[in-house]
């Protein structure tokens, strides 16, 4: 990766190779003071033959080439502290901790999850006080909840309110199991005899 903007720069891909500078030796004062006079000049000419004819005088002249280069390197620099560092120092310190949601053989032995992985491995409440009432019910006395916050191999618990509970435990309500992504059912063995609440509805989840 590099900044097209900045073409003299090939920074963050590689670093930049930057051609080292040298004061000016005493045997090539001489030549500097014909390079600078034919520049006052304007003689192009002079200019392009006394570079040809001693190739060590470019290592001793900075001019718009040179500074253009540097300048792009300074401005991609730049860019990538604004616009990268974040993420790289991220990176960087996931892997430094070990953090890896997707661990596997030996490396689980020195992996960390992320938070996020961690609360879904202890149960997310994806919702409160959810009402049943016993229209709610099918004909096979199956109740369906559905939640895109709920992926396919997710385990669901569903806890009832106080109120709930007795009802709830004489109909011999259970969660079915495998019932797919972005929903759960609930199976009740008779109909409950009035409307049931959910309290809280939690996933749990060990993959992702």
């Amino acid at each position: 990766m590099s900044y097209s903007e900045y073409p003299q720069s090939k920074f963050p891909e590689i670093i930049c190779d930057l051609p080292n500078m040298q004061d000016a030796s005493s045997t090539l004062r001489p030549i500097i003071d014909q390079y600078n006079e034919a520049w006052m000049n304007n003689d192009t000419d002079k200019m392009t033959a006394l570079i040809k004819q001693y190739p060590n005088l470019t290592k001793s002249l900075f001019n718009a080439d040179k500074f253009n280069v540097l300048l792009d390197g300074v401005k991609a620099t730049q860019k990538f502290f604004k616009d990268e560092v974040d993420e790289m120092v991220l990176t960087v310190a996931q892997k430094t901790v070990g953090i890896n949601d997707s661990a596997e053989g030996e490396d689980k032995k020195r992996n960390a999850y992320s938070a996020k992985k961690t609360d879904y491995l202890t149960g997310v409440t994806i919702a409160n006080n959810v009402e049943i009432p016993v229209s709610a019910w099918g004909e096979n006395l199956t109740y369906t909840y559905s939640s895109d916050k709920i992926l396919e191999n997710d385990r669901v618990n569903v806890f009832f309110n106080s109120d709930s509970m007795f009802h709830a435990a004489k109909a011999f309500i259970v969660v079915k199991e495998n019932t797919g992504e972005g929903n759960f059912v609930l199976k009740a063995n008779k109909l409950p005899k009035s409307t049931l609440t959910i309290r809280e509805i939690e996933v749990m989840r060990k993959d992702g």
